[in-house]
């Protein structure tokens, strides 16, 4: 494949010099918050950058921050309609429950909801009875999703989150785990809910007061006990830039959901989502050989990327041929469109052509081959 150097196409994520220089200086001004956590991490989950990074890798207690699992294993098992029967649960003093009826039968949709907003241990108990068989089972098989995900420093002891020897994981590590879960729609649907109505006239509110509040924060999950202390994994969604944050080990609730506020705001000011392709807008023609004509080579797809404000980017043209000799159909990829960001390759775009390129003027028939002379 040719690489046209001075096919360089843009040079820059800002139209102006002078709007380029004005951006660099305000995110200059903008530096990463001041955070209480013990460990936390904010990533941009488009290009996979981490934004901001401490103590990241730390195994640590996570609390109901588990219970994203014990819903990503459900979910996967299990289809949302499906109806099971809510098991009996002897709660200790001061544990989240969500108050469904032992013995009652709900959808699995309707127990997600019942366990993701109001963190019900009630629930995280039911699901691995129903689902697994057992507790112990549905573990094992939280353990499985952990390594299949690539979760390398997570293990887990209970599908509830309560403190136990062997239930831990990392910021890094949950930052994964709720992009897996992000990435199921049904899933995102209900951590992003301020509440939920279950059968029985029972309602179910989310325990974080960023959802539903500021329209950006999309989830996911809140947990807090003695060892693990207050911990929050938001996700923020905005102008076609996704992030997602960790706190863990907040001395507070209040502290926590500040934390993830402070985190979730840093993080939409400094990236930004820029356009780099136009579906069927023209970006080179090339010759068409023994023509005086050319042919247009459109973009295939619409495309964009998120890059840091301030920062370049360039878009390349990488395989166009100096010329085409037909017969070459409309919409043949002859080329394709690199966009880098700095030394990295973010995103390719075929480049096709935009109508037929008939075969040449002059050019005579292959000789007919005659069998049997």
């Amino acid at each position: 494949m040719l690489r046209v150097s001075w096919r360089i196409l843009a040079l820059a994520s800002c139209v102006s010099v002078g709007v380029c220089a004005a951006t660099q200086a305000s995110a200059a001004l903008l530096q990463a918050p001041q955070l209480s956590a013990a460990e936390s991490l904010l990533a941009e989950t488009d290009t996979g950058q981490t934004v901001v990074s401490d103590l990241a890798n730390r195994e640590v207690a996570i609390a109901s921050i588990t219970k994203m699992m014990t819903a990503y294993v459900t979910f996967k098992r299990e289809p949302l309609q499906k109806v099971l029967v809510e098991q009996p649960y002897a709660a200790q003093p001061g544990e989240s429950l969500a108050g469904l009826v032992p013995g009652r039968r709900y959808t699995v949709r309707e127990l997600l909801e019942a366990m993701l907003l109001p963190s019900g241990n009630d629930v995280a108990n039911t699901l691995a009875i129903d689902v697994a068989g057992s507790v112990p089972a549905f573990v094992a098989a939280m353990n499985r999703q952990a390594s299949a995900l690539g979760l390398g420093d997570t293990h887990f002891a209970t599908p509830i989150g309560l403190d136990s020897p062997g239930n831990y994981s990392t910021a890094r590590d949950l930052e994964k785990l709720a992009r897996a879960l992000l990435a199921q729609p049904d899933l995102a649907a209900i951590v992003r809910k301020p509440s939920a109505y279950l059968p029985g006239g029972i309602v179910v509110r989310n325990l974080d007061p960023l959802v539903g509040y500021y329209p950006f924060v999309v989830g996911v999950k809140t947990g807090h006990t003695t060892d693990a202390g207050w911990c929050v994994v938001g996700a923020a969604r905005e102008h076609g830039v996704h992030l997602i944050s960790v706190v863990l080990g907040d001395p507070t609730e209040a502290v926590s959901f500040k934390d993830t506020l402070s985190l979730l705001e840093y993080g939409l000011a400094r990236f930004h989502r820029v356009s780099v392709a136009v579906a069927g807008r023209t970006y080179d023609e090339v010759p068409i050989a023994d023509s005086t004509t050319q042919v247009a080579l459109v973009a295939e797809h619409r495309a964009s990327v998120v890059v840091r404000r301030g920062a370049a980017f360039a878009v390349t043209l990488v395989g166009v041929p100096r010329s085409l000799m037909g017969p070459v159909a409309a919409g043949t990829q002859e080329g394709e469109m690199e966009v880098t960001v700095g030394r990295r390759l973010v995103l390719s775009v075929p480049l096709v052509t935009a109508t037929d390129v008939p075969a040449a003027l002059g050019v005579p028939p292959a000789p007919a081959v005659v069998s049997g002379v």
